[in-house]
């Protein structure tokens, strides 16, 4: 039986590169240490911030598996399925990964779905897969890349009722529609997960389980500390500003991401990350993190530093 992702903080994960353009597994490990140690729920290796489409099939796989043996079960592991292929194909695609050990195999909707085509196809497509692979928890992702696929509510419905979904990232950015996600999926194995900062608040007030996002692979412990925020309070005065502050600081980061998360995953924790990127190559400038890190931090302080009142509240 399909057991439900876990709520909370799910990053996704960043892929260190050595001096040599390699995977960096040294590296991968400290982080995969450091993300749990801070509060993350469960890890997404292979995703787009983990640069999946400039992985190579082989890289893909380890880099998974080399997570799950660093995470040791202390966190569930997803990743994703980044190439398309025949039915068949996808299927022997998510035993390969699912053979890493990842709790989760995740189909990305803008890589099974090709433009223009119907939704039905990703649900014939799940017909094949989870046939051929009776024991594995799935996982769906709304990527805006190759192009934005945001899947129709009754198709996110329809996942839901087989029982074999876990965790879906969902990217629509729009409150009221995840709400109506979390009840088509409600007495469901399947979890939502919002990808934007900036509607977390809402979106766990309206029943979402939590984050999977950019801030997340930087600052894992106060979306952490946001979450558990709304949950006892609502969206009140102090959780919104919060949210705030870790909106500028994904904001900010934004022009020159990873290779900026990098830095300030490297300055937050020293386990040596380098900000190099197959993705999106980047010119950083150290000393500007530094000081938008600082930033960030007396803003997460003065956030956490106000008073709210139970009464009030915003769509708690």
């Amino acid at each position: 039986m399909t057991t439900p992702a876990p709520t909370g903080v799910w990053p996704v994960m960043l892929t260190p590169f050595d001096a040599d353009g390699r995977v960096d597994l040294a590296v991968l490990d400290r982080y995969t240490d450091w993300l749990i140690d801070q509060g993350a729920a469960g890890l997404f290796p292979v995703a787009l911030s983990g640069e999946m489409y400039e992985l190579t099939p082989l890289e893909r796989l380890l880099v998974a598996e080399r997570v799950v043996h660093r995470a040791a079960g202390r966190v569930p592991v997803a990743a994703a399925i980044a190439s398309a292929g025949t039915d068949e194909e996808v299927a022997d695609a998510v035993g390969r990964l699912a053979a890493t050990g990842v709790d989760i195999v995740v189909l990305v909707a803008s890589v099974a779905l090709a433009e223009g085509e119907p939704d039905q196809r990703l649900l014939d497509l799940v017909d094949v897969v989870a046939a051929a692979n009776p024991d594995v928890a799935l996982g769906v992702y709304e990527c805006p890349m190759p192009y934005h696929r945001v899947l129709r509510d009754e198709t996110v419905g329809a996942l839901a009722e087989t029982g074999r979904f876990a965790f879906f990232k969902e990217t629509s950015h729009d409150v009221g529609r995840m709400a109506t996600r979390v009840w088509f999926a409600e007495g469901t194995p399947l979890r939502v997960f919002d990808a934007g900062i900036e509607t977390l608040a809402q979106s766990v007030a309206a029943g979402t389980a939590g984050l999977s996002g950019w801030i997340a692979n930087v600052h894992p412990d106060a979306v952490a500390r946001l979450i558990d925020l709304v949950r006892a309070e609502g969206a009140s005065p102090r959780a919104l500003a919060l949210q705030a502050a870790l909106g500028a600081a994904e904001q900010a980061m934004g022009p020159t991401y990873p290779a900026s998360a990098k830095v300030l995953v490297d300055l937050r924790s020293g386990i040596g990350f380098a900000p190099r990127s197959r993705w999106r190559p980047a010119e950083v400038v150290p000393a500007e993190l530094a000081d938008l890190l600082a930033q960030t931090e007396r803003e997460v302080a003065a956030a956490l530093a106000l008073v709210s009142s139970p009464t009030a509240r915003v769509g708690g």
